[in-house]
């Protein structure tokens, strides 16, 4: 029953779009204005050779702190004669005093930026971030678009866009204009599969935090589970750059190397490191049974804890389903797996810590997580039966072991003090 209603519950994540936050009414959007402007017009002698000297490249910082430079970095360099280089910035984000409730909503507002290409380059080596290059091979007539399309877009009534963790952001913005000034690239990078989804290639960037990798990958559902051709990846700069830099058959060049940044692991197993955090976690449930009431009283409030994060974890995740933009967290099932009914056990394990009825709060205990056990399992089944497809198996893991746990060792010690009670 509380699966069917949840379900039911799941198509309210439209009031997010029709009934929330309204988005800006200046935003710019790139895909659209790039289909105005041509890329191929004919151009006098003189402007062939004006054009022809412009020099356009790809810029690719490596991931660096905080949480929102995980993924790294792309940037376009332009050099025009005459003039110093410059450097386009679709990563630029300011504090403004709303900046939290906007976030909170999904209104993540970012805007272009233009700055001299030394500072740049220089702040990228003051953050210790590997930064390297691809000088792009464009046509006069398509680097002459691209001018045209960052002079429209500088100007400050257009430079704010919607951010989107995978859809649209740094590396997206100049996938889309390096598509759209090199005819062939985006079918080139449609036609190949690459047997991943965001998801994946989106985990070693996380490596750096489990707490953000566990955090982060519950809220986010089936959206990002979904199999990418090329173009779909190059969402992330070091995709975007070994995409063009095998379309233009040419090797990045090395600006600036890194001195104390370890690479990015080519994969990362959440699942691991979820079996990791589910011993650890049965382990100090398991304290809640030791012969000594200060070891038991140690593993009731650490369990407390436990709980007491998955529920608000959870209640986070709700929220943004139902009542936000980011559409990351539509349909996702994890609620069912992690419940705010945790709320529950971590109550009653607060209140076994400081009751002397411990047997009492621990039958208590072991029926709630024992429902929580069934409730997840009922989602398992749903997942296996069904198209549904989410990558949570992490979350799976890190819930039977808790649940199971709490339930487990209340029917053990209630079997053993039967046998003790036998003639």
């Amino acid at each position: 029953m509380i699966l069917i209603a949840f379900a039911a519950m799941l198509p309210l994540h439209s009031a997010s779009v029709a009934g929330g936050q309204e988005l800006r009414p200046d935003l710019f959007y790139s895909e659209e204005e790039l289909g105005k402007v041509s890329f191929s017009d004919d151009l006098t002698e003189s402007e062939r050779e004006y054009y022809d000297s412009v020099e356009i490249s790809l810029i690719t910082a490596c991931p660096s702190e905080p949480v929102y430079m995980y993924f790294g970095h792309s940037a376009l360099s332009v050099s025009v004669p005459g003039k110093d280089a410059i450097i386009f910035d679709w990563g630029t984000f300011a504090f403004s005093p709303d900046f939290y409730k906007q976030f909170a909503f999904g209104l993540l507002y970012y805007s272009l930026t233009a700055s001299y290409r030394d500072s740049r380059i220089v702040q990228f080596e003051w953050e210790d971030r590997t930064t390297t290059e691809i000088p792009l091979e464009l046509t006069p007539e398509a680097k002459r678009g691209i001018l045209l399309f960052l002079d429209e877009n500088i100007k400050p009534e257009n430079t704010t866009y919607q951010y989107h963790y995978y859809k649209d952001n740094c590396a997206t913005r100049i996938r889309d204009i390096y598509a759209y000034s090199k005819p062939g690239f985006r079918e080139w990078a449609e036609s190949i599969e690459t047997g991943k989804s965001y998801r994946d290639y989106a985990m070693p960037c996380f490596a750096p935090s489990l707490f953000f990798a566990y955090f982060l990958n519950y809220l986010q559902g089936p959206e990002i589970d979904e199999p990418l051709n090329l173009y779909q990846a190059c969402f992330l700069p070091s995709v975007l750059e070994d995409a063009v830099a095998e379309y233009e058959s040419a090797e990045p060049s090395v600006l600036y190397e890194t001195r104390t940044r370890e690479p990015m692991p080519e994969s990362y197993s959440l699942e691991l490191r979820a079996f990791a955090i589910g011993c650890i976690t049965a382990a100090l449930i398991a304290l809640t049974y030791a012969s000594k009431r200060w070891i038991r009283r140690i593993g009731d409030i650490a369990s407390a804890l436990i709980y007491l994060f998955g529920t608000i974890m959870s209640l986070i995740l709700v929220f943004m389903m139902f009542f936000t933009n980011h559409d990351v967290t539509y349909f996702n099932i994890n609620p069912l797996i992690i419940s705010p009914l945790a709320a529950v056990p971590a109550v009653l394990h607060i209140a076994s810590a400081f009751s002397k009825k411990e047997g009492l709060r621990r039958m208590s205990i072991s029926r709630f997580t024992t429902v929580l056990l069934i409730i997840a399992l009922f989602a398992l089944i749903f997942q296996i039966l069904t198209p549904f497809r989410q990558s949570n198996a992490s979350f799976y893991i890190t819930a039977f072991m808790a649940y199971g746990a709490d339930s487990a060792l209340f029917i053990a010690s209630a079997i053993r003090r039967r046998k003790v009670r036998k003639p």
